[in-house]
C-alpha cells in the first residue's frame, strides 16, 4: 500500500484510514465530511472530519498483470482497418452517375468473320520404315552401377517439450527493478519487478514460472535493494484473474513472489527468516 495525506473529501473507496477500509464518502472540503468504513472484522465504522482536514490514508496499488497480453485490441483494430479499406474500395470502384450503364453502339467493335476453306488438305503421315539390322562383335563389359545417395529418414523420436521452469535449490535474487506506482511497463520489458512495497513479479513466459511454485519451507535470499534479507516460504495463494485489485494475503507476508498460472495469478508467500 502507498501512504498518502489527501483531503478527507478526496478519499476513495478501498482506501485504508485508521485501520478501516473506506466504503463511501459524503461531503466536500467546504463542509464536514462523513466517511463510512468497515473494520477488519466486518463492523461498520462512521468517521467525521472537519472542513479542509487532511488524513493519513493507505491507498492500494492495482495488481500488475504477469500473463501473456491479450491480442483482442489488435484484432479489433485490424478488423476495423479492413472494414474501412473495403468501404473505400467500394466507393472508388462504383460507376459515376454521368457514365452510361451500357456501352454505346458506336463503341462496339465487330470482330472480322473468318470463313474456313471448303476443302482442307489431309495431314501428312510418314510411313514407318524397318530399323536397319546391325551386329556387334565381342563381349560387352558388365557395368557396375554407381552407388546411389542415401535418402535421409526423418527421426521417429518426437521433439522434447520444454519443461516448465522449477524453482532452483538455492534461490538468490540479486537484481530487480523498483517500479512502484507503475510496474506494468517494467514487467512487460521482461524484468523481475518490485511494486506495492513487497511484491516481486515477472511474466510466466519470460522465465519466471517458478515464482508462484516455491515449496513451503524453502529459503529465499534477496541480496540487494529495498527488499534485501532472508525469507522463508510459508504458503501459496491462487486467484482466478489477472489484474484488478491486489488481493488480501493471508498471514501478512513480508515478501510476495507473483506470476501467472494459466488464466489466473499465483503467489508464493514468505516471512522474514
Amino acid at each position: 500500500m502507498k501512504k498518502t495525506r489527501p483531503l478527507a473529501a478526496n478519499l476513495q473507496p478501498d482506501d485504508v484510514v485508521r485501520g478501516c477500509t473506506v466504503a463511501t464518502v459524503v461531503g466536500d472540503s467546504s463542509s464536514e465530511v462523513y466517511v463510512s468504513a468497515y473494520s477488519v472484522d466486518g463492523r461498520r465504522v462512521e468517521m467525521k472530519f472537519r472542513p479542509g482536514a487532511r488524513v493519513t490514508a493507505y491507498r492500494r496499488e492495482p495488481l500488475a498483470r504477469t500473463g501473456r497480453p491479450s491480442r483482442l485490441p489488435y484484432r479489433l483494430a485490424v478488423g476495423t482497418a479492413c472494414a474501412v479499406t473495403v468501404t473505400a474500395l467500394g466507393v472508388t470502384l462504383a460507376p459515376t452517375p454521368q457514365a452510361p450503364a451500357y456501352p454505346l453502339l458506336s463503341d462496339v467493335v465487330t470482330a472480322p468473320v473468318v470463313t474456313p476453306s471448303p476443302v482442307s488438305p489431309q495431314p501428312y503421315r510418314p510411313e514407318p520404315r524397318p530399323a536397319p539390322h546391325t551386329t556387334r562383335e565381342g563381349v560387352r563389359e558388365t557395368l557396375t552401377p554407381s552407388p546411389s545417395a542415401t535418402i535421409a529418414r526423418p527421426s521417429t523420436t518426437p521433439t522434447r517439450k520444454h519443461p516448465i521452469a522449477t524453482p532452483p535449490a538455492d534461490i538468490r535474487i540479486s537484481f530487480y527493478r523498483n517500479c512502484s506506482g507503475n510496474p506494468q511497463p517494467c514487467i512487460d520489458a521482461g524484468s523481475l519487478t518490485m511494486y506495492a512495497g513487497r511484491i516481486l513479479a515477472g511474466h510466466n513466459f519470460d522465465g519466471y514460472q517458478w515464482l508462484s511454485r516455491v515449496p513451503v519451507g524453502r529459503t529465499v535470499r534477496v541480496i540487494s535493494g529495498p527488499l534485501a534479507g532472508t525469507y522463508t516460504v510459508y504458503g501459496h495463494l491462487t486467484i482466478g484473474r489477472q489484474g484488478g485489485s491486489i488481493p488480501a494475503f493471508p498471514g501478512s507476508p513480508a515478501l510476495v513472489l507473483q506470476t501467472c498460472e494459466g488464466s489466473g495469478t499465483g503467489f508464493s508467500l514468505l516471512h522474514r527468516a
